[in-house]
């Protein structure tokens, strides 16, 4: 008599072929605690390849293509097809659904995208917002942290008021005063203003948490987008993270008031 898992594999194999229609037809057409039982299948059968792994499988044609591809990679498509798009230089990303978010904090658990900005990168190549996956990640290993999900990144902010899709007012709104009088400093550095809004303390404090939630990059291009407030905002981080390494803040800012 074949068993549960056999039986299941053997629905895989038919959805490969094209048997039971479209992916999203699938918890209709089996059932919700049987379409479980497949996709819970899947992953196990994707968890010994990363996801580079499966993406070069899929660009030497191992899936096929289209439908067949969808098909047969079923709810690890849209991660997969996303890194084959980033591969191949294509800006189309699919959205991922909740699912596939669960699976990628899963991976992330397991070291697949490493630490800190490694994963971050690794993450956005594969059309994931790194927050909402380390959100997933916090809540699977019982963290309290989480991301804000409603807002922009800095750099996103910085652009968007540059380019005035976005006004001061609702900027100011989303982030407070002090991530907006940084937002706008670096606005008005990029219209050669030399007009700058003040930063306090709570905003060093602000901007070093936005660092350590890796909003800046590392090294030389964190340098780059925190300018001068760079070593202040740095001790602040190492401060934070129990490191004793200091940077010179000898040359202070005239807009920036520590007291």
């Amino acid at each position: 008599m074949e068993d549960e898992n056999d039986y299941i594999d053997n629905i895989i194999n038919k959805i490969g072929k094209g048997q039971y229609g479209a992916p999203s037809e699938l918890e209709k057409i089996l059932g919700e605690d049987l379409s479980n039982k497949v996709q819970k299948r899947i992953i196990e059968i994707f968890e010994d390849k990363t996801i580079e792994q499966i993406t070069y499988e899929v660009l030497d044609s191992k899936y096929g293509n289209g439908t067949e591809r969808m098909l047969k990679l079923n709810i690890m498509y849209n991660i997969v097809q996303n890194r084959v798009n980033e591969e191949l230089g294509y800006d189309k990303r699919h959205k991922l659904n909740e699912k596939q978010i669960e699976i990628l904090a899963n991976r992330v658990i397991e070291g697949e995208f490493g630490n800190g900005m490694e994963r971050k990168e690794k993450l956005e190549k594969i059309g994931a917002d790194f927050r909402e996956v380390q959100n997933e990640v916090n809540k699977i290993k019982g963290s309290g942290k989480k991301y804000d999900l409603k807002l922009l990144y800095i750099d996103e902010y910085i652009k968007k008021l540059y380019s005035k899709e976005i006004t001061d007012k609702k900027v100011k709104e989303e982030v407070g005063e002090q991530l907006y009088n940084f937002i706008k400093n670096k606005v008005n550095e990029m219209n050669n203003n030399n007009s700058r809004n003040i930063i306090t303390k709570e905003g060093i404090d602000q901007l070093a948490e936005k660092t350590i939630m890796l909003e800046f990059s590392e090294n030389e291009q964190r340098k780059e987008k925190l300018g001068e407030l760079y070593p202040f905002v740095q001790n602040r981080v190492n401060e934070l993270l129990g490191s004793n390494v200091r940077h010179d803040t000898s040359k202070k800012p005239s807009y920036l008031y520590l007291d």
